[in-house]
């Protein structure tokens, strides 16, 4: 495999200067059973731009190597609510033939279908997991561009794909291209930077490869044609915004994004992974770690000994009695925790914490214990 380095920053192209290497980092972000000598690791390198700041990972895994396998499991209640509102959001401004990047469980293709405002909807992705519910529902599993669009379409949407762009700026104007002036694009997008602040592991690695912000995010649209029309902000971590096509928009030419973010949430983590190895004092076959997924990996990359924890707990059936790639940790379901007595859970699954941490308490074991 050949990684992509990235040597000038994707923003404004001026050079970039490392900030921290992870060494030896699992390129892919879920469970394998694969023997773990067929695991693929890879320096993560955080960088900053020397001229507007952004942090951003040099490494770059090939797409068709970082998405080979599907790592998005069953969907919970955030997921579901987040769909919902951002359909909603979507009916308010686009209409007729719609293309859809990314939406695998077509969860938000199903949603829209039901509109009359909508004639057709594509839904490109190169794991396509779930059903459609009507024939206005059509799949296409491979990669959106200029070469798999057949039709011009009058809108086009995408939730949390942006994040996932190497070069946000030239793919989204190549997407603007297949747009008529006037046309529009809505999409939801996660605030990296606020992700960051509250010390969330999912908010950057080789899938998310640069700190988004809604400055950011704004100026990259405007940089290739297309005017704000509305924003809605679903959460904290979370904007939706609908923008038109408009190629007299001004573009933005002195933006500077702010790296404290990111140097506060390794400052913040370090110290984090001291008090976990300080609190650990029960023995290994009583404690465990919650997430077959990115938040374990990042934690465990900063230090923290998987020899420490009997098992990665993981609500997913489809990933447990499986190994967490890149590591020796088998995954188990949080009913493992039945009838023991007050195991220790390390638990920091960023905006799904309180959820998962209710449902073991109330549903499987009321004595454990969280680190949090």
């Amino acid at each position: 495999m050949k990684i992509i380095e990235r040597n000038q920053c994707f923003y404004c192209k001026s050079p970039i200067k490392n900030l921290l290497v992870m060494e030896e980092f699992p390129i892919f972000m879920g469970v394998t059973s694969q023997d773990k000598k067929e695991d693929v690791l890879v320096d993560m390198i955080f960088a900053k731009c020397v001229r507007c700041h952004c942090v951003q990972v040099r490494n770059l895994i090939p797409l068709e190597v970082l998405y080979k396998d599907s790592h998005n499991g069953s969907v919970g209640k955030i997921w579901l609510e987040h769909h919902r509102h951002f359909s909603e959001f979507i009916l308010k401004h686009a209409s007729g033939n719609v293309v859809e990047l990314g939406g695998a469980h077509l969860i938000l293709a199903n949603h829209l279908e039901k509109s009359e405002k909508i004639k057709t909807i594509t839904v490109y992705d190169t794991n396509i997991t779930g059903a459609p519910d009507s024939e206005k529902v059509m799949t296409k599993e491979c990669f959106f561009d200029h070469t798999t669009v057949i039709d011009t379409p009058d809108a086009i949407i995408h939730s949390h794909v942006i994040e996932h762009l190497y070069d946000p700026i030239s793919e989204i104007k190549s997407m603007a291209n297949l747009l008529t002036e006037g046309g529009k694009m809505i999409i939801s997008a996660p605030l990296i930077n606020n992700m960051l602040n509250d010390g969330f592991t999912n908010a950057m690695n080789f899938e998310h490869t640069y700190c988004l912000s809604k400055a950011l995010l704004y100026a990259i649209l405007a940089n290739v044609g297309f005017e704000i029309i509305d924003e809605c902000q679903f959460n904290k971590h979370c904007v939706f915004v609908s923008a038109q096509k408009n190629n007299k928009v001004q573009k933005v030419t002195n933006f500077i994004n702010d790296p404290e973010c990111f140097l506060n949430f390794v400052k913040q983590n370090k110290e984090q992974i001291r008090q976990i190895k300080d609190q650990i004092n029960t023995n290994k076959e009583n404690t465990f770690i919650f997430g077959a997924h990115i938040f374990t990996q990042f934690l465990l990359g900063f230090d923290l000994p998987e020899t420490l924890f009997s098992k990665v707990l993981d609500n997913d059936p489809a990933k447990q009695n499986n190994r967490l790639y890149g590591t020796s940790l088998g995954v188990a379901s949080p009913v493992i925790l039945k009838g023991l007595e007050s195991p220790l859970v390390v638990l920091k699954a960023a905006m799904y914490t309180e959820e998962i941490k209710r449902d073991i308490l109330e549903n499987i074991n009321p004595s454990t214990r969280f680190i949090l």
